[in-house]
């Protein structure tokens, strides 16, 4: 890889981690009807990447983030939540993103209802009880708002961002 490109997804990383620990200080005043529902404040730079880097160079971005944001967290069981969630979310979100006429928010929601089940998926295989998904319900209508939360800061960033990535990973400027 280019220098220019490797900085720009270190500084992709640097972003959604930096995101993610403010987020650990946001309390959630809705813990008693969505207990562990987050904003997922990083999946705004893993859409973002998305949208400017493609599928390849976001799941690098994705894994980096995931593994020392997962050393931060703590237990073990954060990093698997983690790769459940956000690999899935991933996944929808690519595929997503390849219809045509669905907004960057509609991706966004798409995204949090795949980070959501894949979460369930790992917990129903933790507690080897596959009666967890019985809570999607509740977690569908989390990632309702906040797929629209993320969705629209993405919107507002893709757009900042597209010209910044484009002038740093162009060969012909001089940075």
């Amino acid at each position: 890889m280019k220098t220019k490109k490797v900085t720009f997804l270190s500084l992709m990383v640097a972003y959604s981690l930096v995101l993610y620990i403010i987020e650990t200080y946001i309390p959630n005043p809705l813990i008693a009807i969505f207990p562990g529902a987050k904003l997922g404040l990083s999946n705004i730079i893993t859409l973002v990447s998305l949208l400017i880097l493609g599928v390849r160079d976001t799941f690098i971005i994705l894994t980096v983030r995931i593994i020392l944001s997962s050393i931060f967290a703590g237990p073990m069981s954060y990093l698997l939540f983690s790769i459940g969630g956000a690999y899935l979310s991933l996944i929808c979100m690519y595929l997503c993103n390849k219809i045509k006429n669905l907004s960057i928010i509609g991706v966004s929601i798409v995204g949090a209802i795949g980070h959501n089940i894949g979460q369930l998926l790992v917990a129903s295989m933790i507690v080897q009880n596959i009666n967890m998904i019985g809570y999607l319900p509740f977690m569908l209508i989390a990632s309702l708002v906040t797929g629209i939360f993320v969705g629209l800061v993405s919107k507002y960033c893709y757009l900042k961002m597209t010209k910044i990535s484009i002038r740093l990973l162009t060969k012909n400027n001089n940075f």
